[in-house]
């Protein structure tokens, strides 16, 4: 099942036609490959049930893919048993540890056939990434991947991390700060040589893919003399299949996370004319066509680094830091929790555990790295935002720069 990340009530005018970027939830994306289980309807916010604490009852799991660890939780919203797993180690129980996780970073070259256009994060792009860098290089050096010296959530210092491990200490802060700092979600990550995907430019046909020059998003190493820069527009339908002969030809295995780096490019949610359909700027996925919350099979991802531009709320590593998270905290897409929604990128209701959904385009505070680059990291919604009862979080709040003091209102 995919799960997208769209953005943002936003109108634009590309070569004289106005598209509208439109704030939308994850709408189910059925295919050949992907299969949807939520038909989220637009209802009004439900009020808010019992906070009394969840029932937690977990044990760990390790598949033979991924490292998980199984949940079961009673929600006090509804009175309801749920299961689910997440990556990495199990903050309930011996959470005095650190899980190896296995990272894949793939960089995209987007190339548009019959044109000079192509766009591609190994390609140094001086006039929006500053001299001498790339998409890719500054991807690897954020604190997606990097270490960060004490990263702070909500004020509390929850160590020299990497952000994925630093929200999810923060995210089960009151049962890991007593064996802090041995509760860990260690990234052993390598980065594949760039992949090239190429298609044509159907610019005003009603083709798989389509081309503009997007007069405000900061992108100028498409290979092209057109000013103001190009962006491209790129059909998910066209490009998920491409994602996937990528991760058969590069023999990677279920063990491992491919997350793949756009550059320049957006994609839209089906062919792109005449129906102008945009902007998926993310989204995670498995190849599965039944995954079960124990067997997601092989789990991938896909961002756009951003240089800033036309998407408000939306920079550098926000995107990456948004599909990241959703699917160390969601990887089977099948974690399910009481309905909630009107919130975020969700207009009616959702019921699954998808952290940066309800936080579309709220940025954390900045984090500043040795390279001289301040990034912005999309806030996160906490696990006990979802589910209910006393904070697990850090600040006894319930999302990671405390957006939320309460937890999530009834979506019914």
């Amino acid at each position: 099942m995919r799960r997208t990340l769209k953005i943002a009530a936003f109108a634009a005018c590309l070569l004289g036609t106005c598209a509208q970027f439109v704030l939308a939830q994850s709408d189910p994306i059925v295919d050949s490959s992907h299969i949807s289980v939520i038909n989220p309807t637009r209802k009004t916010l439900g009020t808010l049930h019992s906070t009394a604490p969840a029932t937690i009852n977990s044990s760990q799991s390790v598949s033979p893919a991924l490292p998980l660890w199984q949940y079961t939780v009673v929600s006090p919203r509804d009175g309801k048993p749920y299961s689910g797993s997440m990556v990495g180690g199990n903050p309930f129980n011996r959470g005095a540890r650190t899980t190896n996780v296995n990272v894949v970073l793939i960089p995209l070259r987007i190339m548009f056939t019959g044109t000079t256009r192509n766009f591609d994060p190994t390609s140094p792009d001086p006039g929006c990434l500053g001299a001498g860098n790339t998409a890719l290089r500054l991807t690897q050096q954020s604190p997606l991947l990097t270490t960060s010296p004490n990263l702070t959530m909500n004020g509390v210092n929850v160590g020299t991390v990497t952000y994925p491990d630093g929200f999810q200490r923060a995210n089960f802060w009151s049962s890991v700060s007593a064996v802090s700092p041995a509760y860990h979600m260690a990234l052993n990550v390598t980065t594949e040589p760039v992949q090239t995907v190429s298609m044509a430019n159907n610019l005003y046909s009603n083709g798989g893919t389509a081309l503009f020059n997007g007069h405000s998003y900061c992108s100028t190493n498409s290979n092209t003399a057109d000013n103001p820069p190009a962006t491209g527009f790129v059909d998910i339908n066209y490009m998920d299949p491409q994602l996937n002969t990528i991760i058969g030809n590069l023999n990677l295995n279920a063990n491992q996370f491919p997350l793949f780096l756009m550059y320049g490019v957006v994609l839209t949610n089906g062919a792109p004319l005449p129906n102008f359909s945009c902007c998926v700027l993310g989204y995670h996925s498995t190849v599965s066509n039944s995954p079960t919350t124990a067997a997601p099979g092989q789990t991938y991802g896909i961002a756009e680094y951003d240089a800033g531009g036309i998407f408000g709320g939306v920079t550098d590593m926000s995107v990456l830091t948004h599909e990241f998270m959703e699917w160390v905290n969601d990887p089977s897409t099948v974690n399910l929790v009481p309905a909630w929604g009107n919130i975020g990128q969700v207009s009616g209701c959702q019921n699954n555990l998808e952290v940066g959904d309800p936080l579309s385009g709220t940025l954390a505070p900045g984090i500043s790295m040795p390279n001289g680059m301040t990034y912005h990291p999309q806030e996160m919604a906490f696990y006990s935002w979802f589910l209910g009862g006393t904070p697990t979080g850090t600040g006894g709040k319930f999302a990671s720069n405390g957006s939320f003091t309460a937890v999530a209102a009834n979506c019914p």
